[in-house]
């Protein structure tokens, strides 16, 4: 990655560039076509040194050039070429082309917002409407892409332990949003169950990233801090403004499995909510990586999230299998054919997804991905495979495409 310095002077308030802001390390600040929409972000921006990459900013940078020429030759004041832009349409344009092939990028700056919100939870400085408007961001991003989105969240979940919880509670809200839609709840105890997912760990989320990304050995006062995060966070989250009970219940009880024996329908709303966020935090957890332990196949996963006491499929556990699949996108399977290919989209039932091939029987790495319907017993799934068992890198936004 070649990165070039970026001018503060052009980032300025709602106003959307067409590539990401990096920092000197290369990582991630601000997502291509992000707004920044506060003036606190700005500062924050504003503050640290800014680059981008050379190749995703060349046309925008060689237009600035080109309009700031145009103001010379008609003699503007010098305070105006310095306020100088590229032309919005074209702009707009040539940003929409590349928008679609850094959709990864946009759920990588909602895990960054995220983090940040949930390091200093207050009842000032508006961060309650802030935390509900990046929730409505992640709704709307994952109800317009559902299936690309579990793609970027479960394969970055199984590659990578970077920023774990605010990852973590993206997924969550994903898939717990899809699966009570699935049960067909009440909007209202969707949103609570949403921003609950979002939130349920603010009060260990430095602890969960420092356990993900390394091996430390659990001290008791960790594992008193782990135990007691549920309540802890439900009174953080009160403290810093949340009056909606269901939202506060849903986070106090999400490891309870007290009542896990109680069938579904006797169970509050709020109760039937935890439930279902507990199943999903198990679900996401095992697909997740940790230094000390590869991820789960969803298979494996599935047996520990969705199956009741029966040992089949509940209520619960039935939607969320039908919300993700069993062999969910981001995903890694081995075909009847003897291919090995990533799940690119849910299919016609849970056992169906669709595949984009990228290892031959042979073992040998495929040039081109192909399309497999699992359909067609030609390609029927033999088996899902652990991510570190494939060792070809996905083209995501070829394979996006293909879908």
């Amino acid at each position: 990655m070649n990165l070039v310095p970026f001018s503060k002077q052009y980032l300025r308030l709602n106003e959307a560039l067409p590539f990401g802001l990096r920092d000197a390390g290369g990582r991630l600040l601000l997502a291509a076509g992000s707004r920044v929409d506060n003036a606190e972000r700005l500062d924050e921006l504003r503050n640290a040194e800014l680059y981008a990459e050379e190749g995703e900013s060349s046309d925008w940078r060689r237009r600035l050039g080109g309009a700031m020429d145009a103001m010379l030759l008609r003699n503007a004041p010098l305070g105006r070429i310095a306020e100088a832009r590229p032309d919005p349409n074209r702009e707009e344009a040539a940003g929409v082309r590349g928008f679609t092939l850094r959709f990864g990028e946009q759920w990588d700056e909602l895990s960054l917002a995220l983090d940040a919100l949930l390091r200093e939870p207050t009842a000032e400085r508006g961060w309650l409407p802030r935390l509900l408007a990046l929730g409505e961001r992640v709704r709307t991003l994952g109800a317009r892409r559902f299936d690309d989105s579990l793609y970027h969240l479960i394969y970055t979940a199984g590659h990578s332990t970077e920023s774990y919880s605010s990852h973590h509670a993206l997924l969550c809200m994903l898939v717990a949003h899809e699966a009570a839609r699935m049960l067909r709840w009440e909007p209202a105890l969707i949103a609570s169950l949403e921003h609950a997912a979002l939130t349920m760990n603010i009060s260990v989320r430095r602890l969960q990233d420092m356990l993900a990304a390394h091996a430390p050995t659990i001290t008791p006062a960790m594992r008193a801090e782990l135990d007691a995060h549920p309540q802890k966070s439900a009174e953080m989250l009160g403290a810093a403004g949340v009056t909606d009970l269901a939202w506060l219940e849903i986070v106090q009880q999400h490891h309870d499995d007290s009542q896990g024996h109680v069938p579904l329908e006797l169970l509050t709303p709020a109760q039937q909510a935890a439930r279902l966020l507990r199943r999903v935090d198990i679900f996401t957890a095992k697909l997740s990586r940790r230094a000390t332990r590869v991820p789960s196949t969803p298979v494996q996963a599935a047996r520990e999230a969705c199956l009741g006491t029966g040992g089949v499929p509940d209520e619960i556990g039935g939607a969320l299998l039908k919300s993700v699949g069993l062999y969910p996108p981001g995903s890694f399977v081995e075909l009847a054919s003897g291919e090995t290919g990533i799940v690119i989209g849910r299919g016609r039932r849970a056992n169906l997804p669709l595949v984009a091939t990228l290892v031959a029987p042979s073992g040998a790495p495929m040039g081109t991905p192909a399309l497999r319907d699992t359909l067609d017993r030609r390609y029927a799934v033999k088996r899902a495979i652990s991510v570190d068992a494939v060792k070809v890198i996905p083209p995501h936004d070829r394979l996006m495409m293909m879908r």
